[in-house]
C-alpha cells in the first residue's frame, strides 16, 4: 500500500539536505553574500573588472548551489520511484539493484541499477514487450546534463552489460530540459523515457500517479526550494 504522507517525507528529506550546503565553504572568514562581494572587489584580478557585481556573485555561488541541488533532485527521484517499486511489487532493498562492471575511462568500475524488477515478480502491469527478458533494470536521473563523453558512454556501456546478463535497461528521465547529444545517444542503448512520458510509465507499472501527487503537494515542495535558493 503507498503510503502518501512516507512518500512526501522521502521528497523532503533529500530536498532538505541541500540546507547543508555552505557556498562560501572555500573562502575562509566569508559566510554571507555581502561579505564574498567584499572579497571579490578586493581581488586584483576580479575587482578591477568590476567583477564585484551582484549578478556575477549569484551566478558564481548560486551555480554550486544549483548543482548540489539537482544532485539531491536525483536522489529524490530515485527514492520515489524506488518506495514505489518496493510497494507496487513487494521487493525490499536488496532486490532493487542490479550490478554489472562498466569501464569509465581506464578504470573498471561497479555500476548498480537505480530500481529492478526480476521476472519472477512481473504481474499484470509489465509491458508486454519486457516478459522476453529475466528482470528489467532502471536508471533515473531528474534531470540528464552531463556532458563528460566518458560519462555518456559508462552510461551507454551499462545497458550493453545489462543486456547481455537479459536484463532491459530502462531510463527514466524526469524533465524535459535535459542536454538533447546524451539522449539521442543513449536511445539507441537505453528504452528511455522522459518527461511526462517517465511519469505515465510509473504510473502504468506501480498504479501511482506520482506526477498528480507531486502537484498535489506543488506548494509544500515549492517553500522547501525557496528556503534553498533564499541561501544564494
Amino acid at each position: 500500500m503507498i503510503d502518501e504522507v512516507e512518500l512526501l517525507n522521502l521528497a523532503l528529506r533529500n530536498i532538505r539536505k541541500v540546507l547543508d550546503f555552505n557556498p562560501y565553504k572555500s573562502y575562509p572568514g566569508v559566510k554571507s553574500r555581502e561579505e564574498f562581494q567584499q572579497l571579490l572587489s578586493q581581488d586584483p584580478a576580479f575587482g578591477v573588472l568590476g567583477l564585484d557585481d551582484e549578478r556575477y556573485i549569484i551566478a558564481r555561488v548560486g551555480g554550486n548551489l544549483v548543482t548540489s541541488l539537482h544532485r539531491k533532485l536525483g536522489d529524490m527521484y530515485e527514492a520515489l520511484f524506488n518506495y514505489l517499486l518496493q510497494q507496487s511489487f513487494n521487493l525490499n532493498d536488496s532486490e532493487l539493484h542490479y550490478s554489472v562492471e562498466v569501464k569509465i575511462g581506464d578504470r573498471i568500475q561497479i555500476r548498480s541499477t537505480d530500481g529492478l524488477i526480476r521476472k519472477k515478480y512481473f504481474n499484470d502491469n509489465i509491458p508486454e514487450s519486457w516478459r522476453q527478458y529475466q528482470g528489467v533494470g532502471f536508471e533515473v536521473r531528474s534531470c540528464y546534463q552531463i556532458g563528460d563523453s566518458k560519462r555518456i558512454q559508462a552510461d551507454y556501456d551499462m545497458s550493453l552489460a545489462l543486456k547481455a546478463n537479459q536484463i532491459l535497461p530502462v531510463m527514466l528521465v524526469f524533465c524535459n530540459t535535459s542536454l538533447r547529444s546524451p539522449l539521442t545517444r543513449l536511445s539507441k542503448s537505453w528504452e528511455l523515457y522522459e518527461g511526462i512520458d517517465t511519469f505515465n510509465l510509473i504510473r502504468s507499472i506501480t498504479g501511482f500517479d506520482l506526477d498528480n501527487f507531486l502537484l498535489t503537494n506543488s506548494q509544500t515542495l515549492k517553500q522547501e526550494i525557496n528556503d534553498i535558493l533564499s541561501k544564494i
